[in-house]
């Protein structure tokens, strides 16, 4: 018996999605039970880097924060309407009345300091009835105060703020893209060196049984089999060594790009890459072009100098000049005790500032302090660039050096391994020279592996010298 609105239409897509939900898990992990392996190239795993990392998602809801410090800033400049609602009751010896009013206040602040006021209100008293006014008043200051520089402060602080943050999320992106590239490179090197020392004690474990079979007849001296086995447990060691290393780089790597520890992930990284070709002159150029570095103390300097004008005019007296009106009708105030019909207006100064004004003047001579050096900071920043471009471009010429030497010497240790080999086997002397041949050949795989992983990770890094590893947008 079918259930109530079963349609075999339908089964054909039930189907699908059971598999999808069996068989999909963002981890790699299935339904608990069977696990599928994610396999990443070096391009998504930079870009899950790029868009999962915690620490960069940190940075963009600080990012985000800022631009909301920035629109409160702006909108002290915007229309403010501020409505009061009061009810009460007032009590005297012969009666007691209830009171209610509403009134309200409308303001505009401008970039120059000027705030003007509009203020209306309605009042009703029990007994008396309803008074009812509206005024006008106009804040102008004179001295200190007026100017778009020391209104803008808090705006152009939010901003700077702002720019400063968003440069600082970018230049973190820069970092972590290099930690996972250098990071997912440690992972391949120790696979590979898994691989080789697996390969090297199964050689060795070779030889120690022929050893052992030539001791027995006789053909073969006891120390070469100690030769033979104390270099298998060196090689062994080397390879429990990189297995725990590869698990710990692994591990790490699923932290950065927000994985579970019990993902079953792969990398598919392949090992080559092609070699940079730019002169130190180019590159210090493309980098002063591209460094945000760069921009951010230029930035730093422009706000710097801002922030000296703003104390400069501190020092200024505070000097405002006032003017309001007010028409009320039927009653003065709540408490109904006179009538008053007219006008009241007021025009006049006001000032509240130290005659010395000695904290205003320090922070002035601080501020000028400040400006110096941030040009110093500017100064230090464009040799600290061009050193830095320097020191990654002789690195890698460095490691291509090192790179080529590797394989000669590669060459050599083969030829040295066949030769004692051939030595060993014809009875013409000990495993010694087998044994270091064989070490030595290990050796330098190893050394031209790291060269060839220092290589790319060093391009990475020169890019990210030059400013060019990610594109700022």
């Amino acid at each position: 018996m079918r259930a109530p609105g079963y349609s075999p239409k339908l089964l054909p897509l039930i189907l699908l999605l059971l598999f999808f939900k069996v068989s999909y898990a963002e981890n790699g992990t299935g339904d608990g039970t069977e696990k599928t392996d994610l396999v990443l190239s070096l391009n998504q795993v930079i870009e899950r880097a790029r868009y999962a990392n915690r620490y960069l998602l940190q940075n963009a809801l600080l990012v985000q924060g800022n631009r909301y410090s920035l629109q409160s800033a702006e909108s002290e400049f915007d229309w403010k309407v501020r409505p009061v609602a009061n009810l009460g009751l007032s009590k005297s010896d012969n009666s007691t009345d209830q009171a209610s009013g509403i009134s309200g206040k409308i303001s505009k602040r401008s970039s120059s300091g000027i705030e003007a006021s509009l203020l209306p209100s309605v009042a009703y008293v029990n007994e008396d009835g309803v008074s009812s006014g509206v005024g006008v008043s106009l804040s102008i200051p004179l001295f200190r105060g007026f100017g778009k520089d020391y209104n803008f402060d808090a705006v152009y602080s939010a901003d700077f703020t702002l720019e400063t943050s968003i440069r600082n999320a970018y230049l973190a992106e820069v970092e972590k893209i290099l930690e996972t590239v250098s990071l997912t490179y440690e992972i391949l090197r120790q696979q590979t060196l898994v691989e080789l020392y697996s390969t090297q004690n199964q050689r060795l474990q070779k030889h120690v049984v022929t050893i052992q079979l030539l001791e027995t007849t006789g053909l073969g001296s006891r120390i070469d089999t100690y030769r033979a086995q104390i270099r298998q447990k060196d090689v062994q060691s080397q390879l429990a060594d990189s297995k725990k290393k590869f698990r710990g780089a692994l591990n790490r790597l699923k932290v950065l790009l927000s994985f579970s520890i019990e993902a079953s992930l792969k990398l598919d990284i392949p090992l080559s890459y092609v070699e940079t070709e730019v002169t130190e002159q180019e590159a210090t150029r493309i980098a002063f072009e591209n460094r945000l570095e760069i921009e951010q103390t230029t930035a730093d300097l422009l706000e710097a100098r801002r922030k000296s004008r703003v104390a400069e005019q501190k020092i200024l007296p505070d000097l405002q000049f006032v003017a309001s009106y007010r028409k009320n009708t039927f009653l003065e105030g709540l408490d109904a005790t006179e009538s008053y019909y007219g006008d009241y207006w007021s025009i006049g100064f006001t000032s509240d500032t130290d005659i010395a004004r000695s904290s205003e003047k320090a922070s002035f001579q601080q501020s000028l302090l400040t400006v110096r050096r941030v040009k110093l900071q500017q100064e230090n920043q464009r040799d600290s660039i061009r050193t830095e471009v320097k020191n990654n471009l002789d690195a890698l010429i460095n490691q291509a050096q090192n790179i080529q030497l590797r394989r000669e010497q590669i060459v050599q240790a083969t030829g040295k391994r066949r030769l004692s080999e051939i030595k060993f086997s014809h009875g013409m002397g000990g495993n010694f020279d087998f044994i270091e041949s064989e070490t030595e050949l290990l050796q330098a795989r190893a050394d031209l592996l790291s060269s060839k992983i220092g290589y790319i990770v060093g391009q990475y890094r020169l890019r990210a010298a030059l400013g060019t590893l990610v594109t700022n947008e």
